[in-house]
């Protein structure tokens, strides 16, 4: 049986009472989309930055599976604001959810959509037809949620025995393969814009965007009007890079953020040894917010926990201590 740990939650007072009722008993009465209605509530007084962390805590636990029902509970009673979901095919379904059961479950708990995660051979035009229609599908998902955000994962690198791993699984260099992917992310990142959404570059350990020379190159290749920077803390420091230093390079082009947290060093291809919850390794993210602070950032913090070796629940009010103790302090 997985323990759990029992947190004293905020106590409304009466005037965030009434405004909170007010808002649900207009969502009640004028039969609008809940989630629509409950995002919109939020925009007169939007905090600078929102909180949120990834399903993929949840989703990809080691021990006995949860139920979505259960992570989105676990993400309400910890006081974050959003839960970054990237449904797989059928995911809903398997969890006893519609689109819109879940999008209204997320009302109903005030949670919002913060991101939808997305990846892709986008160096291979033979693959480009297959990822345009999925592409346009998730950007009306992430519409459908009242959500912005679609973080853009690059594709994988994969050619272990390369000492260097300059070369990628089909002895395609890396640096070409930025270049080829480098205008179809532009292109991708019109659609979305032209749809109300954004879409940012994901480094990733394992990709072919992992190191800040691969980082560097596919910044200068892409089009600041088109394509943001989502920066991972964690895959930035293990994949060799300063996170603090590179967000402050393309502070213009942030427009989300995932929080990982890690120490020691990335022996390929495994980083799950690295990963620690939040306030545990070797990131420094006070040195971060009070960065953020200073460029007055607004958006989305995500929460990244890929492997834990507690439970979920666990691992997220464990950092969300660190969180509420460290990091938000320094934002107010």
């Amino acid at each position: 049986m997985r323990s759990k740990i029992i947190l004293n939650k905020n106590i409304m007072d009466r005037r965030q009472f009434i405004k909170s009722a007010a808002i649900t008993t207009a969502m009640i009465v004028g039969g609008v989309n809940a989630t629509t209605s409950f995002a919109a509530s939020l925009t007169k007084s939007t905090p600078k930055i929102r909180w949120s962390m990834g399903w993929i805590l949840w989703r990809d636990y080691k021990g006995s599976a949860i139920p979505l029902s259960e992570a989105v509970q676990n993400l309400s009673d910890l006081g974050l604001d959003g839960i970054e979901f990237s449904p797989r095919k059928d995911e809903l379904a398997k969890f006893g959810f519609t689109r819109e059961s879940f999008r209204d479950l997320l009302a109903e708990k005030k949670l919002l959509l913060s991101g939808n995660y997305f990846g892709g051979d986008f160096h291979n035009p033979q693959k480009h037809d297959e990822i345009l229609e999925a592409f346009k599908n998730t950007v009306e998902n992430v519409k459908f949620y009242g959500a912005k955000n679609i973080i853009i994962g690059p594709p994988g690198r994969g050619n272990w025995s390369d000492g260097q791993h300059a070369a990628s699984q089909d002895n395609i260099l890396v640096v070409d393969k930025i270049k080829a992917m480098a205008p179809f992310l532009n292109e991708l990142g019109k659609i979305a814009m032209d749809s109300g959404v954004e879409i940012g570059l994901h480094p990733h350990l394992n990709t072919i965007v992992e190191s800040p020379a691969e980082i560097d190159l596919i910044m200068s290749l892409t089009d600041p009007k088109y394509v943001g920077m989502a920066p991972d803390t964690g895959h930035i420091q293990l994949g060799g890079g300063n996170p603090l230093e590179i967000i402050k390079k393309y502070k213009e082009r942030i427009n989300y953020f995932h929080l990982k947290d890690v120490k020691g060093v990335f022996n390929r291809p495994n980083f799950e040894p690295n990963i620690t919850e939040m306030g545990q390794g070797e990131v420094d993210f006070p040195s971060i917010m009070k960065f953020l602070k200073k460029i007055k950032f607004t958006g989305w913090l995500n929460v990244e926990q890929d492997f834990t070796t507690m439970t979920p629940y666990e691992s997220a009010a464990e950092s969300m201590k660190y969180l509420t103790g460290k990091m938000k302090p320094i934002y107010t």
